[in-house]
């Protein structure tokens, strides 16, 4: 059966910006400085631009007694199985894990509006735990949440927020662009994936990013979101096929991102503080998606969330899942913790090494199509696995699972009959090239002639000679 590209939606406007890109922001914050608008003369006034501290471009410093906060982005979450009432969550890093940390407060402030709404900061969710490595001058992910219990406007979306500490009238000394997309109708479920940023300063990727985006689009992926560090992170050849899926094709959404490497100096285990920013860019793609798709995979370009047997995309191995689960819950099971609904599907890691034979019957350039021998066993259920995160209810992820969740159960195992996560790369453990023996699985094949053919479409446009 053949499986043709899912029907293109009308290309949507997104930003590819920053939502708290300097210059625009400054631009807001002076032209309404002069209105001297505050909740009194004593109390919360609006902020000023030359009160920021605003550190590598895009972070904006403060303090709240002995803790540092950089600030990059915040959030409206109207999401009603997470909470009844709406809450503005800020994204950022701290300097500290266990505190402890002074009370803190958002100052809102609604577009043409006089006078700010004070609420509290009721939670601290860190996107990291120490047992995973903590060193001097290290900061680590975190997102504050402010909800807007009370407030008179409590149902409209701020276009404006501050964090102040210790007196909810303080002067700000921040202020973040309240990102929000309104939900659009939807008529079946939707898909994203989120990467990291892009980083391959020597090898030329371009043909395996065209394989494996193409792949993704017939997974059933509607959009990829990636992080472009900028500088000479990537070749120019693969920044310009990047490009082309961004700007002609519409696939790709590739975002700047700065590394915040530490505080007050950079850390000198630079490969620690580069996996704590990795935290910081899928949780902005989960909080700038929440809306738009129905759930967001968190994979690296050498891996793929594969459906097995008789499922072809992602939708219809969901729609099983969903039916399983209906079969197996119960009255008694069905609470306000709502455990018919995972907050995540889960599944395995299974390697495909480039040390194993090669199939030669694909063309050259299709790296996944070719490599069909994989080591023999899955990884368990808690080592390196790969989710579809459900954005109604997962607060905070992680590159191999949820942090955070409400309103849903935990994470589900995927069985690995239906589903798994094929990882292009060298096992950790290299006796498993070995022992067991190594096994075909060609599943990928299933979707051979028509990734060629959309593949093979895209190397003419960017015109590449063909085999």
């Amino acid at each position: 059966m053949e499986h043709h590209l899912p029907e293109h939606r009308p290309k949507a406007t997104r930003t590819t910006k920053p939502i708290n890109e300097p210059l625009e922001l400054e631009q807001l914050l002076r032209a309404n400085s002069a209105r001297n608008w505050s909740l009194n003369d004593n109390c919360a006034p609006y902020p000023r631009f030359e009160d920021l501290h605003i550190e590598n471009l895009y972070y904006q410093f403060t303090m709240g007694g002995n803790v540092s906060y950089y600030l990059m982005s915040a959030y409206y979450d109207r999401r009603l199985a997470i909470d009844t009432t709406p809450s503005v969550v800020l994204l950022g890093m701290i300097s500290s894990l266990s505190g402890p940390f002074e009370r803190a407060f958002c100052q809102l402030w609604y577009e043409q509006s006089a006078w700010p709404e004070l609420v509290d900061m009721e939670r601290h969710v860190f996107g990291w735990f120490d047992s995973w490595g903590i060193g001097p001058d290290h900061v680590y992910p975190v997102l504050l949440t402010c909800p807007l219990v009370g407030t008179a406007r409590e149902h409209r979306v701020p276009q404006l927020v501050s964090l102040v500490f210790g007196d909810r009238c303080a002067r700000p000394c921040n202020a973040l662009r309240v990102h929000y997309e309104a939900p659009q109708r939807r008529r079946a479920t939707r898909f994203g994936v989120c990467v990291k940023d892009l980083q391959f300063p020597t090898e030329d990727m371009s043909e395996r990013f065209v394989e494996w985006l193409e792949l993704m689009r017939l997974m059933g992926a509607e959009r990829v979101i990636a992080y472009d560090l900028g500088g000479q992170t990537l070749l120019p050849n693969t920044m310009r096929t990047l490009k082309h899926y961004a700007k002609q094709d519409g696939l790709l959404q590739l975002l700047p991102f700065r590394l915040l490497e530490g505080h007050p100096k950079p850390a000198a285990n630079y490969g620690l503080s580069k996996r704590l920013n990795e935290v910081l860019m899928y949780n902005d793609c989960l909080y700038r998606n929440m809306y738009e798709f129905d759930y967001l995979a968190v994979m690296d370009v050498d891996e793929v969330i594969m459906p097995l047997g008789k499922l072809h995309n992602w939708t219809a191995l969901v729609e099983l899942l969903d039916t399983n689960n209906s079969r197996n819950s119960n009255s008694k099971s069905e609470s306000a913790e709502n455990c018919y609904a995972k907050c995540s599907l889960c599944f395995r890691n299974v390697y495909f090494s480039r040390e194993l034979p090669q199939d030669g019957t694909p063309p050259a350039s299709f790296y996944m199509l070719r490599h069909v021998q994989r080591v023999a066993e899955h990884l368990d259920a808690n080592s390196a696995i790969k989710c579809l995160h459900a954005t109604a209810y997962v607060t905070m992820v992680h590159n191999h699972f949820p942090l955070g969740w409400r309103g849903a159960c935990g994470p589900h195992d995927v069985p690995t009959a239906i589903g798994q996560m094929q990882h292009y790369r060298e096992p950790d453990i290299k006796q498993t090239l070995k022992e067991p023996p190594p096994v075909r699985d060609d599943n990928i094949w299933r979707f051979k002639e028509q990734l060629i053919s959309n593949a093979l479409a895209v190397h003419r446009q960017l015109g590449w000679s063909l085999p």
